[in-house]
């Protein structure tokens, strides 16, 4: 049987203009009264993860400081790594992540996920079968969703063309089946795949991953059935995610 992933990289690299958050960072915004670091590193913590990697950016001082005070979970470390490249691709910063893992000795796989994703905590005791269930070959996975009709803002989300015809992943797509969830599973492959990508074009996102592992049949997709997320990127996003938080406290009571 597979190991339990132990390691995660959250991507904190950009501006956040566009939720403009009075706190100052997309991580450090309170959605349901917490703030989103909270809420990744309790999903984390259930799935096994002891080390993560925030990969900061644009005014990165003053989130690598707020980080120092937050209270993690029983047995986690967090450290962060800041990319000085922070104003492309996010593929960089998977980069950036990865590295300070390697120099942390910390090897094997890692969860990927995005500052400003939050996801519901059912979704998290769904994928503590992840590592059991998952091929031997994958070299990278990412959680899908097909609930189109569930998706606050369609025009933001990343698209994936699955079900018929040439595979397509992009923003900009006019027909697809599914859209990326932002939480992904990386191994050697996936970093490597970012390399190639880079080296090629002098930038690099993680679709080219997923277009390159895809195409060698090494890559994964998740569907997260009936769980649900949300992008806390702009406002109404926000305030659309405080909404999802308080129906799932009221499933639990």
């Amino acid at each position: 049987m597979p190991e339990t992933t132990r390691a995660a990289v959250i991507l904190a690299a950009g501006f956040g203009s566009r939720l403009n958050a009075e706190e100052g960072y997309k991580l450090l915004a309170e959605v349901g009264g917490r703030p989103m670091i909270d809420h990744h590193l309790s999903g984390l913590h259930q799935l096994g993860v002891t080390h993560v990697v925030v990969v900061t950016g644009y005014a990165h001082q003053g989130l690598e400081d707020a980080l120092q005070s937050v209270e993690l979970p029983e047995g986690m470390r967090l450290q962060c790594a800041f990319n000085p490249n922070f104003e492309g691709q996010n593929g960089s910063s998977v980069l950036t992540g990865a590295a300070a893992l390697r120099d942390a000795s910390i090897q094997g796989p890692f969860w990927l996920t995005m500052s400003d994703h939050l996801f519901e905590p059912a979704l998290f005791e769904d994928l503590s079968r992840f590592d059991a269930e998952r091929p031997s070959g994958w070299q990278g996975a990412l959680m899908i969703d097909r609930k189109l009709e569930t998706i606050f803002d369609m025009p933001d989300a990343t698209k994936l063309a699955m079900d018929a015809g040439a595979f397509a992943i992009g923003k900009e797509l006019e027909r697809f089946d599914a859209v990326d969830a932002g939480l992904f599973w990386c191994d050697e492959g996936f970093v490597d795949a970012l390399i190639e990508a880079r080296e090629r074009r002098g930038d690099c996102s993680t679709s080219d991953a997923v277009r390159a592992l895809h195409a060698a049949s090494t890559f994964g997709f998740w569907d997260i059935g009936p769980r649900l997320w949300q992008d806390v990127d702009t406002p109404g996003a926000r305030a659309h995610a405080e909404r999802l938080i308080a129906g799932w406290r009221a499933r639990q009571h």
